[in-house]
């Protein structure tokens, strides 16, 4: 007999994450100007690339709100991603935006390079905050959470990784979280504020 596994949702949702984290380029960016494109085109283009990935969370939140899409997870260990705060500036927004994007050319590349940083983090589950979020005092968290057993061994546990977004300081090893399913293994957490 087959075991079933849960549906988790769009891994868009931790795409729109870490888009979302990067979105302060954009401002900076929009600042900045660029030679080769008209400020007119250019500061609305960058601007929407920072306010869309904050406006599509916010639905997707909405909507997980509207329809009590909940779910209740067991954590093992949780840690919080102000620890790599430092390498996030300093490795990834200062060298995008410190990059020469007077040519058509050097922006092509310097967007492509964005988009492969992106890539990179939704796809090694590295999430920041969303600058709006952080804003209301909302945290992240890289959580894992225990999943059950496997059929091979039944006392040995499994673990699946979450990206917990709260307004706790800390979440407890061997605590529950209940939150709003926002996709791709991303909860918002229903707790109240500490």
């Amino acid at each position: 007999m087959k075991n079933k596994i849960a549906y988790e949702g769009l891994e868009i949702t931790r795409f729109i994450l870490v888009w979302s984290s990067l979105s302060p380029v954009f401002v900076l960016w929009a600042i900045r100007g660029v030679a080769a494109i008209s400020d007119w085109y250019w500061i609305p283009v960058c601007v929407g690339l920072f306010l869309l990935p904050s406006l599509i969370l916010w639905w997707i939140l909405r909507q997980a709100r509207n329809s009590e899409n909940t779910k209740t997870i067991l954590i093992s260990s949780a840690k919080d991603q102000r620890e790599h705060l430092l390498t996030y500036l300093f490795a990834m927004l200062i060298p995008l935006f410190d990059a020469n994007t007077d040519e058509i050319r050097d922006l092509t590349a310097v967007s492509l390079a964005l988009v492969f940083v992106m890539f990179l983090f939704w796809h090694m589950r590295l999430h920041y905050m969303n600058l709006f979020f952080a804003l209301w005092g909302y945290r992240i968290f890289t959580v894992e959470a225990k999943i059950g057993t496997t059929e091979t061994d039944r006392k040995r546990e499994r673990f699946v990784t979450y990206a917990v977004i709260s307004r706790r300081h800390f979440i407890p090893d061997d605590d529950t979280v209940t939150g709003y399913r926002l996709g791709g293994r991303v909860l918002f957490d229903k707790a109240p504020d500490d």
